[in-house]
């Protein structure tokens, strides 16, 4: 079960139409990952809270998808948590 459906993200985001339905459904799924990382693996995903905080990052993800030279410091700081996250999940990282 997603965190929020794919009709809530698309509400979020204002989109009415269905071309990017995969995408968003993908952002969803990165979004749980995420919390799942950045919280625990079993973190309440019926919480309110947490259903806005995977909405902001689906919106963030979803709003910056196509930025080549200029990331915004949302995207930069999510990708610095991802990196982060999946370092300290591997055992890869060197205080």
């Amino acid at each position: 079960m997603m965190i929020v459906t794919l009709e809530e993200a698309k509400s979020y985001l204002r989109v009415d139409f269905s071309d990017d339905d995969n995408l968003i459904t993908s952002l969803i799924n990165t979004a749980d990952e995420y919390l799942k990382a950045a919280i625990n693996p079993t973190y309440d995903a019926t919480s309110g809270r947490a259903k806005m905080l995977a909405l902001i990052v689906v919106g963030d993800l979803y709003d910056n998808r196509e930025l080549s030279e200029k990331v915004s410091g949302n995207t930069r700081r999510l990708v610095q948590n991802f990196a982060l996250q999946l370092r300290l999940e591997s055992g890869d990282y060197i205080a």
